[in-house]
């Protein structure tokens, strides 16, 4: 959202939606208008906070198998990541 007051701006304010894992923007109006993104969206915040998670459940360096759990679950992360950014290839990039 723009910090500028409108009738003091050239453009009037946009509104986006921010999603880390696809390392996108995509605006307001599309996330509202369209089931696909709507869709991206909540897989992308799913996956934020999956990864937020795994990261404050990190097991002290002592606990081997505990730490090769984690990483592994980390691991799958990645590839969810990946997914949702190729799912953000077809819903933003597709031509209509």
């Amino acid at each position: 959202m723009s910090t500028v007051p409108w009738r003091r701006s050239r453009r009037p304010p946009t509104t986006v939606v921010t999603l880390p894992c696809a390392q996108r923007a995509v605006g307001v109006e599309a996330v509202l208008r369209l089931p696909n993104v709507m869709m991206l969206v909540v897989e992308d915040a799913c996956t934020a906070l999956s990864r937020e998670d795994w990261r404050r459940r990190e097991p002290a360096r002592w606990r081997s198998q505990a730490r090769r759990r984690w990483h592994t679950e980390g691991r799958q992360l990645d590839a969810k990541e990946s997914r949702v950014r190729d799912l953000a290839v077809q819903c933003l990039d597709a031509s209509d």
